[in-house]
């Protein structure tokens, strides 16, 4: 059994590691006058709206991360069309002579073929690019957030539908409140915000349509997702499709709940870590010598590098609370109302008799996960927070599914049809 899995692991590895490296070489094919055709659009939008521009109601708005984007942007306009696979295993992006901060000034020079010069960013796959490429030879980046929201929207809508149907309401219900606490109605605007909740919303697609699969191949499925994660995402909330996943198959596991829970999510960082590290032996072994050095520096950087005088790994777990609580006085008023009366609803309907022990272990030990994150990952996670804390989504889901345990729903059901026939 156990060798069976080895073997459909190694095979999943090489097959991804062809498939990364494959799409990547195709879309670079798309010759550069083909997508630079729309590149002063994209310009005109970021130079617009700046870097971090804001999105949402007023006292609950987000930050969009424009500077990322125009990274992104910058990546897919420079790939050299003449040579794809050094584009696809170097990525190539262009940083002006002066000022190489200023995103939006490389963008536009990139288009004016003066004043930058070539740089690697060969950390990462840059696995949007099989998307992004395509999207920018027909329209420029608003054009491009469209569809991103529109895909959205449409991946989330049939998330929600399936798991109504395979998993049942409190799941679905879950789902639905984990999306909302994370901002998640706006992020389409923003590619590199977005890029999890796809990949992670399409994981779990595929997950719920295929409730014959055994355990095992549940174990080489979050392998696979695992690794198209660390393909498509720039490390900026992993936990989110890691979350949606645990929480489909915590729904369908008989036995051994926490054993097995505890072998997806191993099996997952496994296929997370090991194909992002192939990227850097790739890179290393071929176009950027000393890329494996570069990458575990940034790594451990992103791990215990103090950032400034208030920087400390608890600092960097309260301001990720902070960010998801929010800071105007009306988010914290709607927040206490909230608790209040959800309060109330527990009060009322509260029972220890329904709770099954494993599930409360794993509802909790998962609730905890994204703050363990935070306090490893802690200079990453203190530095951006502003998409880091969207992990927490793994935590709403956690702690609203563990709260179901202990609903006596005979009782709110008979209530329910008590206020049904008064009305």
């Amino acid at each position: 059994m156990m060798l069976q899995v080895i073997y459909r692991i190694v095979l999943s590895y090489v097959v991804l590691l062809l498939i990364f490296v494959g799409s990547l070489y195709v879309v670079n094919n798309i010759p550069t006058e083909m997508v630079r055709k729309n590149l002063e659009g994209s310009v005109a939008v970021i130079k617009h709206e700046g870097m971090y521009p804001s999105r949402g109601i007023s006292w609950r708005k987000i930050v969009l991360d424009n500077f990322t984007d125009a990274i992104m942007l910058n990546v897919a306009y420079s790939v050299d069309s003449n040579d794809p696979l050094r584009s696809s295993i170097r990525t190539i992006q262009h940083d002006g002579d002066e000022k190489a901060e200023d995103q939006a000034l490389n963008l536009e020079k990139i288009g004016q073929k003066s004043g930058v010069h070539e740089t690697v960013y060969e950390r990462y796959w840059h696995g949007y690019l099989i998307f992004l490429r395509p999207l920018l030879t027909i329209g420029s980046y608003a054009h491009v957030r469209v569809v991103w929201s529109i895909a959205l929207y449409i991946l989330a809508g049939l998330v929600f539908v399936e798991m109504r149907k395979r998993v049942g309401i409190r799941a679905a219900f879950a789902f639905l409140i984990g999306l909302i606490a994370v901002d998640f109605f706006w992020i389409g605007e923003s590619l590199q915000l977005s890029n999890v909740f796809m990949t992670g919303m399409i994981g779990s697609y595929i997950l719920l349509k295929n409730q014959h699969w055994s355990f095992s191949s549940t174990l080489i499925f979050f392998f696979i997702m695992g690794g198209v994660t660390s393909y498509i995402d720039f490390l900026s909330a992993p936990l989110v499709g890691l979350s949606l996943l645990l929480f489909i198959a915590v729904e369908r596991i008989r036995g051994k709940l926490v054993q097995k829970v505890a072998l997806l999510a191993f099996f997952w960082m496994v296929g997370y870590s090991s194909l992002w590290a192939s990227k850097w032996f790739l890179a290393e072994f071929t176009y950027v010598r000393g890329a494996i050095t570069s990458g575990y520096t940034k790594v451990e950087d992103r791990m215990m590098s103090p950032v400034d005088a208030e920087f400390s790994r608890v600092v960097a777990v309260k301001r990720n609370f902070l960010q998801f609580r929010g800071y105007d006085k009306r988010n914290k008023f709607a927040l206490l109302y909230l608790g209040i009366g959800y309060s109330i609803f527990m009060l009322r309907y509260l029972t220890f008799r329904s709770a099954r022990f494993e599930r409360v272990i794993i509802f909790l030990g998962l609730g905890f996960l994204p703050y363990a994150w935070y306090f490893f990952a802690a200079e990453h996670s203190y530095i951006h927070v502003l998409f880091t804390y969207r992990n927490q989504l793994m935590t709403v889901i956690s702690f609203f599914l563990l709260s179901c345990e202990f609903v006596h729903w005979e009782k709110l059901r008979k209530d329910c049809r008590i206020v049904a026939r008064k009305t």
